[in-house]
């Protein structure tokens, strides 16, 4: 188990476990709720809980696609999968856990309101499970930022990914190949001179007779 686990670089174990706390916490109470009243003869209070799912509306889901993208990124590795996002999948929930941040912060914040009604007092406050939420978005944020990091990855190569554009610092596709001249052809070789026509030698029994010596001299 300890070696799968150690397929996860740093930041993806981080933002794994900080999602699995996320999912946890989202069930317990992150907002508590007073209600008080009376017609002046007597008074009446109440208080009950709400949790991520009861108050937060359209939030859950994005906390949800949060904790998704981040255990899909641990599962990934630790599956030897050859599937590869167009984008760094650390990116995705690095952007991922910084939105479910801003909007854990938002409804800190500003409360949910529950109406008002007459005579009757409602008073909405954050419970620690917002705030243990609020921990571990956190989590999920930078634990996807620091897998970018180990993995060579920037913000702005996503953007340059994205654009269809080459990513900063990435190495530069190689120039093709230059194309060499062919080489000069050989000069032409002249052809050598013909031989000198030969005499053919006369045929053998033709041959004519040989001259007389010539007479001796006289006294």
């Amino acid at each position: 188990m300890q070696m799968e686990v150690d397929k996860l670089n740093t930041g993806e174990k981080v933002a794994g476990i900080s999602a699995v706390l996320l999912f946890i916490f989202m069930f317990l109470d992150w907002f508590s709720v007073e209600v008080s009243g009376g017609n002046g003869l007597f008074t009446a209070s109440a208080s009950t809980g709400g949790s991520a799912w009861d108050a937060l509306e359209f939030i859950p889901i994005i906390l949800v696609i949060a904790v998704v993208a981040a255990l899909g990124v641990a599962a990934l590795r630790l599956t030897d999968s050859t599937f590869e996002p167009p984008v760094s999948a650390n990116a995705v929930v690095a952007a991922l856990g910084g939105l479910s941040v801003l909007l854990i912060l938002f409804r800190i914040i500003d409360t949910p309101s529950v109406g008002s009604f007459p005579g009757v007092s409602i008073d909405v406050s954050p419970s620690v499970g917002i705030f243990l939420g609020l921990l571990a978005a956190i989590g999920i944020a930078y634990g996807g930022y620091r897998g970018m990091q180990e993995e060579g990855t920037s913000f702005g190569d996503v953007g340059d990914r994205l654009s269809g554009a080459t990513p900063a610092g990435s190495p530069s596709p190689p120039a093709p190949p230059q194309q060499q001249a062919p080489p000069p052809p050989p000069p032409p070789q002249q052809a050598p001179p013909p031989p000198p026509p030969q005499t053919p030698p006369p045929p053998a029994g033709n041959e004519p007779p040989a001259p007389p010596p010539p007479p001796p001299a006289a006294g």
